[in-house]
């Protein structure tokens, strides 16, 4: 009754908020290393700044009292917990680990729903292996937060937590036990289960039984609760979500994805026919164990009631943990947010987003991820305040010059890339946008700022040994991050770039900006682990860039970006697509690990980061070293001439030569600390 209520209560306020009148609507490069991504600044820590002392409650902003009737607060316990006792919920926590009950005694719960090791109750594959390696045909939905849908299933046949624990045991595709009697007579002989059992359940005289097997199983996952940065905003803490992340709820509001995704897991209370405008495009079963799409078609709901008027109605899912969980979708074949917000929005809303309305949906999703999993130890910068931080209102950009040069770092491979009408105007050799590094157009803290950049040039550049203009700098990009040509220096294209940069420099900009360059990363004292990364990467960033096991989904480009231009980028070389080469400062692993802590996943604030410091550089190891061809190379002739001077040359640059005597490998993966001590001994 609790959850019919709550469904009910959300169904009011959303009708109640429709009434509103329409006032409610809000509108809606250290200069030692050469980095072609970091334009130079003081990174030190700074004096110590006292904390203030807590601000006096305030009235929540419009966009907040909206939120808070739309989404509403997320309960401290979900329906059934009452009854749960600590024996039990113990008891359950040991099933959902416990391989024992499944056929070949190599999988449980966790197997496919994983919450160990900071992952997020889904195991990021299209669809799962069982015990004999067969492949079921939906994908493996998380288990955190579960226990506050109407029904469990991605097709609503189990009622509850209980009813949904007992099936995948006894699936044959699954855990594949024979029956129930099979189960019990393995758990009676594992030692501590009767025990445990007895002391779960002390009103039954035969304990270990089938019920109570899926009844404890329900008792620990109603303990998955996560909470998130959007909590806290709904909660009244205007500051734990970033204006760019406020810019993707109110959108997500005024779209209408709030429809379907609204209460407090954003989903899970109804059935929704996926393809309302349009039909969904990979209807088809799929086996992940082929690569082959099969003939059967997955009906939804269909199957459960037989009523052709549920024929590709599914429940509709929670976003909460979203960015976590990847791929999408009830048979997991939309592969990255990116496209499944792109479909959402067109075969639900009618609507066709732009590439910046995506990505403001990104970073708003990208709140809903679990604190305890998404937070770790901020850089040392952030004992220092940012202070001022006032780049211009893009909303009030001049057109002209500046707005072109604008749409040049935003549209880069539309205007001057592959995807250019006029070959002649392919000067970029990839398909990236300069603002895939430089975050919100250039506008971030530590997100490779273009603020005050005009003040930082000319400067002398250690890779060339010599004084930069801003234009080199331009064309060192185009040439390394945008593995293409050099802009001529006299055309319409660099004067527009040159422009922009000058109106992102304003007359008070400060000589000193905090929030310049990168931040800075404890590195650890190891070579980088690319298992560890890998697995990471699964976690945190396929679910936008996707994976080298998925060539046609490197990154996303909806159907609507002209050919050869990305709405997210891919990372490495696959098929058509092309990302920056082996010469680029991002192809280096502290540059790039610095860059993912403070901005990854997208719409990540650099002083709350969601990966750790061992984390970043692991997961930079495995995206930058995997494999030998991950990514187009520079001429080997060209790039020894880098650095005149070796000793200036940066520690972890991939490439040689160098003036010391470590392995090209050292310099790729680590451990950097005896190389830096070299240097700092030859330096003396």
């Amino acid at each position: 009754m609790k959850l019919l209520f709550l469904r009910r209560s959300f169904w009011l306020k959303l009708s109640v908020l429709c009434l509103l009148p329409m006032c409610l609507l809000v509108l809606g490069c250290d200069n030692d290393d050469d980095d072609d991504y970091d334009d130079g600044g003081d990174l030190s820590e700074g004096p110590p700044v006292e904390e203030p002392a807590a601000p006096a409650p305030q009235e929540p902003s419009t966009l907040m009292a909206r939120s808070q009737v739309l989404f509403g607060e997320l309960p401290s316990q979900m329906p059934g917990a009452l009854s749960d006792t600590p024996a039990k919920v113990a008891l359950g926590e040991r099933l959902y680990f416990e391989q024992g009950i499944s056929i070949n005694k190599d999988q449980s719960c966790n197997t496919c729903h994983p919450i160990d090791r900071n992952a997020a109750g889904a195991d990021n594959r299209i669809t799962s292996p069982g015990s004999k390696n067969d492949f079921g045909p939906r994908n493996s939905p998380t288990t955190l937060n579960a226990g506050f849908h109407f029904r469990q299933f991605w097709d609503g046949r189990a009622a509850d937590l209980k009813a949904q624990a007992g099936g995948p045991i006894l699936n044959p595709i699954e855990m594949g036990m024979p029956d129930e009697q099979d189960v019990l007579e393995r758990l009676r002989t594992l030692e501590g289960y009767p025990d445990a059992f007895a002391a779960a359940f002390p009103e039954v005289d035969s304990a270990v039984n089938y019920d109570n097997v899926g009844e404890a199983i329900a008792a620990f996952e109603r303990t998955l609760i996560t909470r998130n940065r959007f909590d806290q905003y709904l909660a009244g803490e205007e500051s734990a979500l970033s204006n760019a992340q406020k810019e993707g709820l109110t959108l997500f509001i005024d779209a209408g994805c709030v429809q379907c995704h609204n209460g407090p897991v954003l989903g899970g209370q109804f059935y929704q026919k996926v393809g309302i405008f349009g039909d969904y495009p990979y209807p088809e079963e799929f086996d992940p164990a082929t690569g082959e799409v099969e003939e059967t078609i997955d009906y939804g709901r269909f199957k459960v009631t037989g009523d052709p008027a549920d024929r590709f109605f599914f429940k509709v899912p929670s976003l909460r943990e979203v960015v976590l969980t990847s791929p999408y979708y009830h048979n997991g074949r939309v592969r990255t947010l990116g496209e499944a917000v792109d479909l959402m929005s067109r075969l639900q809303l009618d609507k066709t987003l732009t590439r910046d309305q995506v990505h403001a949906l990104l970073r708003f999703l990208v709140s809903l991820s679990d604190i305890e999993r998404t937070t770790a130890t901020p850089p040392p910068e952030a004992a220092q305040k940012i202070g001022w931080w006032q780049p211009p209102n893009m909303d009030e950009m001049p057109d002209g010059d500046i707005r072109y040069g604008y749409e040049l770092l935003t549209r880069t491979a539309s205007l001057i890339g592959p995807a250019a009408e006029d070959e002649k105007m392919r000067y970029a050799g990839n398909n990236l946008a300069c603002s895939n590094c430089h975050q919100e157009a250039g506008a971030k803290p530590f997100g490779l700022t273009w603020l005050g950049v005009a003040n930082r040039y000319p400067q002398y550049r250690n890779r060339a040994a010599a004084m930069a203009s801003l234009e080199d700098r331009i064309n060192g990009c185009m040439q390394r991050s945008m593995n293409g040509e050099p802009l001529p220096v006299d055309s319409e294209e660099m004067r527009a770039i040159v422009a922009f940069f000058n109106w992102m420099t304003p007359e008070d900009t400060p000589e000193e900006l905090h929030g310049v360059g990168r931040i800075t990363l404890r590195n650890p004292s190891r070579r980088a682990d690319l298992a560890g990364g890998a697995e990471n990467y699964r976690t945190y960033c396929q679910g936008c860039h996707g994976t080298p096991d998925w060539p046609e989904h490197a990154g996303y480009s909806a159907p609507w970006e002209p050919e050869g231009a990305m709405t997210v980028p891919s990372l490495w070389e696959n098929m058509d697509v092309k990302p920056f080469n082996n010469g680029a400062g991002m192809h280096r692993l502290l540059t790039s690990a610095e860059f993912m802590k403070a901005n990854m996943p997208m719409g990540t604030v650099w002083n709350d980061p969601f990966l750790s410091d061992e984390q970043a550089y692991d997961v930079a190891g495995y995206y930058l070293f995997f494999g030998e061809d991950v990514r187009p190379k520079m001429d080997p002739e060209f790039l020894k001439t880098d650095y005149p001077d070796l000793t200036t040359k940066p520690i972890d640059s991939p490439y040689p030569p160098y003036a010391d005597d470590f392995p090209q490998v050292q310099h790729q993966l680590g451990p950097y600390q005896p190389i830096a001590a070299f240097y700092e001994q030859l330096n003396q």
